[in-house]
């Protein structure tokens, strides 16, 4: 037998491709075999008449890299029209859209739901997924439920007795992290749920069964967070692109930011998405996200953008200062570009 029917198999994981980088990019491959002339005939002769001190001028070194290498083609990349086209009709489908304005609508006449109510109890779900460590698109899944539910039925009518807005959101929490990750219900139930609401267990679970009944079992929609996400794919590969990391970051929390104006309601998703990652872009200084933004340019994007601008505005909403604390408090503060405001 051979020695080299001795070595030992790779593994599997090491012959397998990296999901991360993906395979090689064809450019890279033609940019380094243009760092290299070879030598013609004459050349080599002369070379090793010179000698082989001389022979190793016959390589040129290659002409600077781009400040930005062009990035490699993911996995699956073949698939993400396909993706796009789904995730884009998903949001638009009449069943996952909210009513621009159901506080007139729906909600006219009834007590205890405002803007500024509404803000409040975002806070509050925000903060509820954070202590209990929640997937980090539990938020904006709830309050995308409660906003569909109070466009489809009246507050008062949500089971069980005080605060009726609290129970919802409460019902939305627990529906919300049941679908983003099941293996999280054994840090959160309904009894958690409750507290929220200030209610009973009892009480929690009939208004959860209301609510996705309210929205026809459809609980699977993209959010912001979704589109965030999905926007910034390509240009977050790890933490060496500090930058691109930077602006993952900060266009999350401005997602985040936008859960708590009521007017960023009527918007799809992927604008608001779209326009927390532009304005992200330019607060970091990182010209791949410059507009357009996933297809959406600048005038599509103006009304999200000018609404985000409000969030931060002198008088700020209900919720806003804890938010931003959080923020702070790890990332440091950051100021919008003053040309971009309405």
């Amino acid at each position: 037998m051979a020695a080299a029917d001795n070595l030992p198999m790779p593994s599997t994981e090491f012959l397998a491709p990296s999901r991360q980088d993906g395979e090689a990019d064809m450019d890279d491959i033609v940019q380094l075999t243009r760092s290299i002339r070879l030598r013609s005939h004459g050349e080599a002769s002369a070379a090793a008449a010179a000698g082989a001190a001389d022979a190793t001028t016959a390589v040129k070194a290659a002409s600077p890299p781009p400040s930005r290498p062009k990035r490699k083609q993911p996995q699956g990349w073949e698939y993400e029209a396909s993706i796009e086209a789904t995730l884009r009709a998903t949001e638009r489908h009449p069943a996952e859209r909210p009513s621009p304005d159901y506080l007139r609508d729906t909600q006219a006449g009834e007590e205890g739901i405002t803007a500024a109510s509404r803000a409040e109890l975002v806070d509050a779900m925000t903060d509820f997924s954070r202590h209990y460590r929640l997937a980090p698109g539990t938020p904006h899944r709830a309050a995308a439920f409660v906003d569909r539910f109070l466009s489809a039925r009246k507050l008062g009518a949500v089971a069980g007795g005080g605060d009726k807005l609290g129970i919802l959101g409460g019902a939305a929490v627990l529906a919300a992290a049941k679908y983003e990750d099941r293996l999280l219900l054994h840090v959160i139930g309904a009894r958690q749920a409750a507290e929220l609401g200030e209610c009973s267990r009892r009480e929690v679970l009939a208004a959860e069964r209301q609510l996705v009944a309210a929205l026809g079992y459809r609980l699977g929609g993209p959010t912001a967070y979704t589109f965030v996400d999905h926007f910034t794919r390509h240009i977050v590969e790890g933490e060496e692109d500090e930058e691109a990391a930077a602006v993952w970051l900060l266009a999350h929390h401005l997602a985040d930011m936008a859960l708590l104006n009521y007017q960023c309601v009527k918007f799809l998703p992927s604008v608001v998405a779209a326009s927390s990652v532009l304005l992200a872009g330019l607060v970091v200084g990182y010209p791949e996200m410059a507009a357009p933004v996933a297809g959406y340019t600048m005038e599509e994007l103006s009304e999200c953008v000018d609404a985000i601008y409000d969030v931060h505005a002198s008088e700020p909403l209900p919720g806003f200062g804890r938010m931003m604390a959080r923020w702070e408090a790890t990332h440091g503060r950051y100021s919008l570009p003053p040309h971009y405001g309405g």
